[in-house]
């Protein structure tokens, strides 16, 4: 008996062994095959990515393509200003000023607006110089300093100038202001 014992326990770790032999060329012949397919699978990435790179090439050799790249490092360097904003504060102001009591002697008379992209210069006429400096709010008086001073936008406001216009009691005057930079970096046109 012990015989048949030993005989069946050795039957036993031949079928283990067997099962486990079968198991590892299954799991070794699943490996092959999907080796195979990644290997694919890579294959037709890179056969891809190797047109598009042709592709891409074949792009960059366009006019329109440089052109177009050119534009980009313009647009990241470029300065975002709000023209539209300053625009419309500016005309804002000159609204204002407009209403201006005319029934008084005090007139202020703007000519020669000019607006570049560092800086604003206003030519004009003054019946009296306290139109230009004085301001009170009791008396709902403004001075054209204190209108400009008033736009966000601009800095170093100046009268680079005045000068009496002959006998008729007016003072022509040039005003000047640096307008600010709103890329954030804080630097002003100097």
């Amino acid at each position: 008996m012990s015989a048949g014992r030993f005989h069946s326990r050795w039957k036993a770790y031949f079928q283990i062994l067997l099962v486990v032999l079968g198991l590892g060329i299954v799991g070794f012949g699943y490996l092959k095959v999907d080796m195979f397919l990644m290997n694919q699978t890579i294959t037709d990435k890179r056969v891809t990515l190797s047109g598009q790179n042709a592709q891409l090439e074949s792009y960059k050799m366009l006019t329109g393509y440089n052109k177009l790249q050119a534009v980009k490092i313009l647009e990241e360097k470029q300065v975002n200003i709000p023209r539209s904003d300053h625009i419309s504060k500016m005309i804002a102001m000159l609204e204002d000023m407009k209403k201006i009591d005319t029934s008084t002697t005090d007139t202020i008379i703007l000519s020669d607006f000019n607006v570049s992209m560092e800086k604003i210069t206003l030519k004009g006429q003054v019946s009296n110089l306290l139109l230009l400096y004085y301001t009170s709010p009791s008396k709902g008086i403004k001075s054209l300093i204190d209108r400009f001073s008033s736009l966000d936008f601009v800095k170093n406001i100046r009268i680079q100038t005045y000068d009496r216009v002959g006998d008729n009691n007016y003072y022509e005057f040039v005003l000047e202001a640096n307008i600010i930079n709103d890329a954030g970096t804080g630097s002003t046109a100097e």
